[in-house]
């Protein structure tokens, strides 16, 4: 599940603005943000953990920033 997540946000983030609007990228990924603050501040770090190894996998730049980036674009660091 944290992959598939991941693989969103980085698909939604490095979506062409005419395929996808950054409105529309905020309107898909906010509820998900709100529905993950309610996990334990121990269940978010833990997937945080697991989005960050996804991202040091990554080979692609791009891909492997927009990685790095998604804990905080999910609200999972507080």
């Amino acid at each position: 599940m944290s992959l598939a997540l991941t693989e969103v946000v980085i698909r939604l983030d490095l979506s062409d603005d005419d395929a996808i609007t950054p409105v529309a990228t905020m309107q898909v990924i906010e509820p998900v943000a709100v529905l993950l603050q309610d996990l334990s501040e121990q269940d978010r770090q833990a997937l945080a953990d697991l989005i960050n190894q996804f991202a040091h996998q990554e080979t692609d730049p791009e891909r492997e920033l927009t990685a790095w980036e998604t804990p905080e674009t999910l609200g999972l660091l507080v």
